[in-house]
Formats: structure tokens, C-alpha cells, sequence
């Protein structure tokens, strides 16, 4: 039977299809959370554009022939027989090459050596967007060799790091509109409440950590290198403590630094009488495929990757996942737990075992990456002290320091508790579930400005020497990491949010400026122009002159109370992109609008107001 689409399944398909329709130069994108069916949306997105434009063709491209695989097996599943007499594949891995069908799944490894050669394509559907990197050499002779194509984007992680420092998508060159969003705040939470989604736990046990002060970086990440003898110290150790805290998970997932400390946890595995396979990109084809299929078969309760399983893989029975990588890669990170969301029969959560200190790091999965917090006002960025009610005594005497006001990671210490609970709890709390100290909603995470962790010194517990730690972890060791390691120290406090624009009102202001008054969901925001320019800034003057001519295609008159006459040719827009700065102020700094089915833009630059 074909499959019922879920509700943001359809959802999702129809502001994509809605956003091609309403302009001709819109490349949308919808932000999906891992696990959440994009195979099915894909295939949803080749009958509605098949429907509106039967003549036109369609490349999908997935970036592992795993995943080309899945996505042609869910559109057979779901696509009507005439369509799917259309439908081709082309992937080396898979030993297809089908250039002539209308409707073509493949890789964009294998699609970029001979693009030229598949003639007119209408429409690039991209799984796994942000991979597709116009900067780098396999999405940039794609995009050169259809020209005319539409493209769309679908992932779990609408963005590019740049350092340290989140870019969307929509930002990065080849696709300009997020119409869709699914991967943050009450939309995840909801989806893990239906069911679509298993919950993520951490747990409360002190689980070893990979020491990574002093790890040079390299390439946006820590250098590979030195990090994984640092991982190798604690390898064995973090086994240990993982089987004998986990007894009763079923099927594991490794990630392991480099090849050669993915082979220590598997021979470590191996040494305890574990049944286990490991997965690198050394291994010939043909054993990466059958270990994959033989974990997938549940051959084996334990598979150890390097960089090879977090995007696409889906074993949906993966209950417990070991982390024995820290990485300073946000994309990396919510791939990887990624692996875990899916939901399976008998399956209540995914444990997740941190040893890098990623989730301290990274904050909590399901935050607003590019737009703060979702509950706006609640939380400031600030360093300003809150003394606590329990002030803890260190072990050489000493009172700890006060923690940030802006700090969660860590619990206000209270008599009653007998020890600290160290938890990341991003499981849905009972309404009347007593409180423990934590602020467990993990939508709070976050500064809702800059979109870091709320930091809190952990320094209570002191790390003992490796010499003085038993071989099971079973001592009250382990902090959960150090400050340093978790402020990402060159970000800035900016927040950007784009709202749709409901009415625009103009208010002409003497005899050459307006004021423009946008209506939003969010109240009204307003922007006012001066077209005169031999009283305006020269640069501020610029833009007045550039927004008129984006907006209505004609030149601006020489007298500037004419712009006032012919102020109703200029279109209300469509949304507005409000930008609040490190003093607080917020100002409007993109409005867009369509003209002629082509969506424009006007972007202002608040240094000239």
C-alpha cells in the first residue's frame, strides 16, 4: 500500500512547491530533524512537481549510494506506476548509470564527472543541502551544467560553520529561502511527544572524558591527530564503563577519532566478548558493505565508525550511542545524534555516552541555531554574577565562584541532594515530574541571543590522576568539562529573525521621505527613507534610490517629491529580517518582496540611519 505522508510531511512538500510557484528565482529549503522521512519527501516532491510540470525532469541527489538506495526504494514504495516507469538511478557504487529517465536518483559524486551529458534538467533536489557547497568543486559543476534549474534543499542541519561561528544556508550562495522548520524548539519536542521521534538521554553516571586542553585546531576542528591519542588514553576505560552501565541496550554505535583508534575500541570490544564490526573508508567496498549489512541484519551488537556513518545511516533499532570524539563541528554533533532519533518497536530513548564533552560544548540538540531562543525575553547574555544560596566548599578549602546568570549547566547546589546529577535530560518532562535542580527544558538551553551554552564553572569536582582511577570509572572523578572548552569565545551576541509581513502602511514625511510600517505577527516595524538628495547622506541617500528602483523597476525622479506621488507602485513585501546588535537595538535589515514572479531584496545597512 502506498504510504500516508505525516502531517509536516505534507506540509513541508507544499511550501516547497508553493515557494517555486511564487517566484521564479526562489531556491527554497526545508529543515527536516533526522529521522523525520526526507526519502519520503523527496519522493513526495518528484509527483507534485511531476504533476504541475509533467514534461519537466528532476535530479535527486544523495551524497552516499546508502542513501541513493533508500531514496529510490521509498519513491518505488510511494510513486503511482507511471511514474515509477520514469524514475532512474546513478550511482558507480551501485553499478547504475541511467542518464535518460526523466526522474534520476544518484550521487553528486558520480552525477559531476558526466553532468553535461544528462541534457536538460528542470530541477536539482539536494538531501543532505548542506554538503551541497557551491564554493567546492562537485556542487559547483553541477550548478554550472544546468544553468536553468531550480534547486531545493532538504537536511537536518540548515547551515555551514564557519570557525565557530553558524551560517544558514541561505546565506552560503545556492539557496535563498527557509520555508520549512522542523529541527528546533516545540516542533521537535512535538514530534518526540507523537512518537516520530525517540527521545535523547544522557545519563547520570560520571562517564570518562577525552582531555582535550591544549588540542590544536585544524580545518575548523580539533587536530585529528593529537586528538585521538588523547582518546586513545581513556579508550578501554570508556568501554568498560559503557557495557557495564548499558547492560541492558541492545545495539551500539562507536564513533570513534581515526582508523587506528577505531580498531583499539574494536579490539577493545572484542577483549570483553562483544560481537562487533568497524566501518572506516579504507576498506574496500565490498567489506564496507557487507559489515554494514551484516549490523543492519543485527549480526552484531556493536558497529565502530570513523566518519563514515554519520549522515544518512539509518538503524533505526540503535539504541545507545558511544561518543569517544569530541569536535568542535556543531554539524558533526546533531549528525551524529542524529543516528539515534529514529524510533523502533521496544525502543523507549537513545542513551547517548559522551566522552568529548560535546553535549557541554554544543548545548542542547533541538535549540534555534540561527534564531536564539524560542521563548524571546526570558534570558540575557550577560557575565553579570548570581551568588548561589549553597555556596560549595572545593576540597582545598576554598568557595566555589558564583555562577553566570546566564549558566544551566550545572544544578544550584542544594542540601537535600546527595550527589550532583550531571544529566543533559532532552527527554519530555511530566507536567507534574518534581524538579531537580535543572532547568530541564531543553529550549533554554541557550542564549537566546548568540545561541551558546549557558555556561557555569564546573570545577567542583577535580579530576584524579590517571594513576589514582580504577580500571571501571566507578570513582567521583569526572567533571563534565571546563569552561574554556565551552564558550565559544568569537561569537557575537547578534540575533536575527525573519518575520512574514502581514500589511505595509506608507507615511510620507515632508516632501521627500517615507516611512515605511510593516505589520508583523510580532507588532510593527517601521523603516523610513529620504529621497532627496541634496539633504540626505550621500550613502544613505544610495540606498533610498536603490530600494525605490528594486521595488518598482523605474528610475528614481530628479525631484524628490515625485517619489511621494508614485509611492503606491511600490509592493508590500513579503518578510522582513530584523537584526538585534550587541546595544540591544534592533533594526530592520532585509525586506523582500516579489515583482514580475521574481522574488528581490533590499538589504539596509543600519550604520547609515
Amino acid at each position: 500500500m502506498k504510504k500516508t505522508p505525516r502531517w509536516y510531511q505534507a506540509e513541508a512538500c507544499s511550501e516547497v512547491i508553493g515557494a517555486l510557484e511564487a517566484a521564479k528565482n526562489v531556491n527554497p529549503v526545508a529543515a527536516i530533524v533526522t529521522g523525520g522521512g526526507k526519502s519520503l519527501l523527496n519522493a513526495m516532491l518528484i509527483e507534485r512537481i511531476a504533476q504541475l510540470h509533467p514534461t519537466a525532469r528532476i535530479l535527486c541527489l544523495a551524497p552516499s549510494m546508502e542513501l541513493v538506495k533508500q531514496n529510490v526504494e521509498e519513491a518505488v514504495g510511494y510513486l503511482a506506476p507511471a511514474l515509477r516507469a520514469k524514475l532512474g538511478a546513478y550511482c558507480a557504487g551501485l553499478n547504475m548509470k541511467d542518464r535518460l529517465s526523466q526522474y534520476i536518483i544518484g550521487t553528486p559524486q558520480s552525477v559531476m564527472r558526466s553532468a553535461k551529458r544528462f541534457g536538460r534538467i528542470d530541477y536539482v533536489i539536494w538531501d543532505e543541502a548542506h554538503l551541497a557547497d557551491i564554493n567546492q568543486k562537485t556542487a559547483k559543476n553541477i550548478v554550472d551544467a544546468f544553468p536553468d534549474a531550480r534547486h531545493i534543499g532538504m537536511t537536518a542541519t540548515d547551515f555551514r560553520m564557519q570557525g565557530l561561528k553558524v551560517v544558514p544556508l541561505t546565506q552560503c550562495g545556492l539557496f535563498n529561502a527557509k520555508v520549512y522548520d522542523l529541527t528546533s524548539g516545540r516542533n521537535f519536542n512535538r514530534l518526540v511527544r507523537e512518537g516520530h521521534l525517540s527521545p535523547i538521554v544522557s545519563p547520570s553516571i560520571r562517564f570518562p572524558q577525552v582531555d582535550t586542553n591544549g588540542v590544536k585546531t585544524k580545518g575548523g576542528d580539533f587536530d585529528e591527530a593529537e586528538l585521538a591519542r588523547r582518546a586513545m588514553d581513556v579508550t578501554r576505560e570508556c568501554v568498560s564503563v559503557a557495557l557495564d552501565n548499558a547492560q541492558e541496550r541492545k545495539h551500539f554505535m562507536w564513533f570513534a577519532v581515526n582508523i587506528e583508534h577505531a580498531h583499539m575500541i574494536h579490539q577493545a570490544l572484542l577483549d570483553c566478548g562483544e560481537s562487533a564490526v568497524v566501518i572506516h573508508g579504507e576498506l574496500d567496498k565490498s567489506e564496507r558493505v557487507s559489515g554494514i549489512e551484516e549490523y543492519l541484519k543485527k549480526e552484531h551488537r556493536h558497529v565502530v565508525s570513523v566518519a563514515m556513518l554519520t549522515t544518512g545511516f539509518n538503524a533505526r533499532f540503535v539504541d545507545c550511542l558511544v561518543v569517544l570524539r569530541p569536535t568542535r563541528s556543531l554539524i558533526l554533533w546533531k549528525q551524529i545524534v542524529g543516528r539515534g532519533l529514529r524510533p523502533y518497536p521496544g525502543k523507549d530513548n537513545c542513551l547517548v555516552l559522551d566522552a568529548g564533552g560535546n553535549f557541554a560544548r554544543h548545548g542542547a540538540i533541538n535549540q534555534e541555531v540561527t534564531e536564539g531562543d524560542s521563548r524571546a525575553g526570558l534570558w540575557v547574555c550577560t557575565d553579570e554574577e548570581v551568588r548561589s544560596p549553597f555556596p560549595v566548599k572545593l576540597p582545598d578549602g576554598t568557595t566555589a565562584p558564583s555562577r553566570e546568570r546566564s549558566g544551566i549547566r550545572f544544578p544550584i547546589n542544594s542540601p537535600d541532594q546527595s550527589e550532583f546529577d550531571l544529566r543533559v535530560l532532552l527527554g519530555l518532562m511530566e507536567p507534574d515530574a518534581p524538579g531537580c535542580n535543572y532547568l530541564n527544558d531543553a529550549e533554554h538551553m541557550t542564549c537566546r541571543q548568540c545561541g551558546r551554552p549557558r555556561q557555569g564553572f564546573l570545577s567542583i569536582r577535580q579530576r584524579k590522576e590517571k594513576s589514582d582511577r580504577n580500571a571501571f570509572g566507578s570513582d567521583d572523578t569526572y567533571e563534565i568539562h571546563d569552561e574554556d572548552s565551552i564558550v565559544k569565545r568569537d561569537e557575537i551576541c547578534v540575533e536575527t529573525r525573519q518575520l512574514p509581513v502581514r500589511d505595509m502602511r506608507m507615511t510620507p514625511r515632508g516632501n521627500s521621505s517615507l516611512e515605511f510600517t510593516f505589520t508583523t505577527d510580532y507588532g510593527p516595524y517601521s523603516l523610513a527613507l529620504d529621497f532627496d538628495r541634496t539633504s540626505a547622506d550621500n550613502q544613505f541617500f544610495a540606498f533610498s534610490r536603490k530600494y525605490f528602483e528594486k521595488a518598482t523597476g523605474r528610475k528614481l525622479p530628479t525631484e524628490a517629491y515625485r517619489v511621494l506621488l508614485q509611492k503606491d507602485l511600490i509592493p508590500a513585501p513579503i518578510d522582513i529580517t530584523l537584526t538585534k546588535y550587541e546595544d540591544q537595538r534592533i533594526f530592520i535589515t532585509e525586506v523582500r518582496w516579489l515583482r514580475n514572479d521574481i522574488l528581490e531584496s533590499f538589504r539596509y545597512d543600519p550604520s547609515y540611519r
